[in-house]
């Protein structure tokens, strides 16, 4: 399998800043049927599982929709960096027995995995469009760790990009870098992975190889990855310390890891007018390392939370498909929420914390309005 990547051959994708990327999300906060509306990398369609999909060579059992590699979402800081896989090489270093450097082609030739997973940006909105879901191909990394014999006394892992670059207030000359607990790092969900629904990864995806930490906020997952060093000191980069922090009132600062139970409408639209009596509301649910549990919406502010029916068993880490048969009471304007609950009990907000300074994290109860017409 070739593919160069090269100023001729690749279409970089623009750099969407933080700015952009909320504008773009609070104008993406539903689907009109099976499209989602704006900006953000043309986030279209959540559609069925791809017919080339083998579910019986996977790991797990697809469950819910998958995003098409097009539709992604996109959330990068630098512009996309231009790889050929004949010169790029993956390191692995730090407190190793045995450091590895290994070539694309050593990568494919490697035993590998197909699983679907959800990623989320931590700084998407509530029923923002900054989540999806794709069925990835790699190797987890634990297999190359063990090849590499992490020594005794190593507790971080640190993924390094090969994307730099200037703006939104970053050093020049950064790279993106994050960290992850060497315990999550040997968990078998934790990927390596170079395809994406069933094709290389595109370029803007992290061509040729990024990490996948399942369960947690995108930004853990590294695209355009060169580098693992195994260490047994905090990582103190930038991107770790200065970004993707949850900080309170007090100045209390928490890094942000796993994702939060979450959920959104797909159907209808904010603002849709609505002509039948008979109305089937939509929406997907997701958990990050827990299941989700129930979804529940609620009208109007008052009354109970009813239960919508959840459209297949939940798993960890893919989102989950939920419906709800609404019998419209009389024409004039609703407003709806939708909240989900996961295994242990976590449910979305009504409101957002109060203590929260930051802007990550963003799991308050989805809220739409809509018109009855019938």
């Amino acid at each position: 399998m070739k593919r160069s990547v090269d100023a001729d051959t690749n279409r970089a994708a623009r750099v969407i800043g933080r700015r952009e990327f909320i504008l773009a999300t609070v104008a993406t906060s539903g689907l009109a049927s099976s499209y989602l509306r704006g900006q953000l990398s043309c986030l279209r369609a959540c559609t069925a599982l791809s017919p080339g999909f083998d579910a019986a060579s996977s790991n797990e059992t697809v469950k819910g929709v998958v995003t098409p590699n097009v539709d992604f979402f996109i959330r990068n800081h630098f512009r996309t960096p231009l790889i050929s896989e004949e010169k790029w090489n993956l390191e692995i270093s730090g407190m190793v027995a045995k450091p590895l450097k290994l070539s694309y082609s050593d990568l494919l030739l490697t035993s590998s995995v197909r699983r679907p997973l959800t990623l989320e940006c931590a700084g998407n909105l509530s029923g923002g469009a900054g989540v999806s879901t794709a069925v990835w191909s790699g190797l987890p990394l634990e297999v190359l760790l063990k090849q590499a014999g992490v020594k005794a006394g190593a507790t971080t892992v640190v993924f390094h990009g090969a994307d730099s670059g200037e703006g939104e207030g970053v050093p020049p000359g950064i790279h993106f870098a994050r960290a992850i607990p060497l315990e999550k790092a040997i968990d078998p969900s934790t990927l390596l992975a170079y395809e994406m629904n069933g094709a290389p990864l595109p370029p803007e995806h992290g061509f040729p190889l990024r990490a996948l930490v399942s369960g947690w906020y995108g930004m853990d997952s590294v695209k355009w990855l060169t580098h693992v060093e195994v260490s047994q000191e905090a990582f103190k980069g930038y991107f770790q310390q200065e970004r993707y922090v949850a900080v309170k009132l007090n100045g209390e600062r928490q890094t942000i890891t796993r994702m939060r139970v979450n959920s959104k409408f797909l159907r209808p639209l904010n603002d849709e007018e609505i002509r039948v009596k008979a109305y089937r509301i939509e929406g997907l649910a997701w958990a990050g390392e827990g299941r989700v549990s129930r979804v529940e919406l609620r009208f109007d502010g008052n009354g109970g939370w009813q239960p919508a029916v959840l459209g297949e068993s939940p798993v960890a880490m893919v989102w989950t498909p939920w419906s709800y048969a609404w019998s419209v009471p009389r024409p004039g304007q609703y407003t709806i929420e939708v909240r989900a609950t996961d295994g242990e009990g976590n449910s979305q907000p009504v409101v957002r914390d109060p203590d929260r300074k930051d802007d990550y994290e963003l799991n308050t109860a989805h809220r739409i309005s809509v018109n009855a017409r019938s």
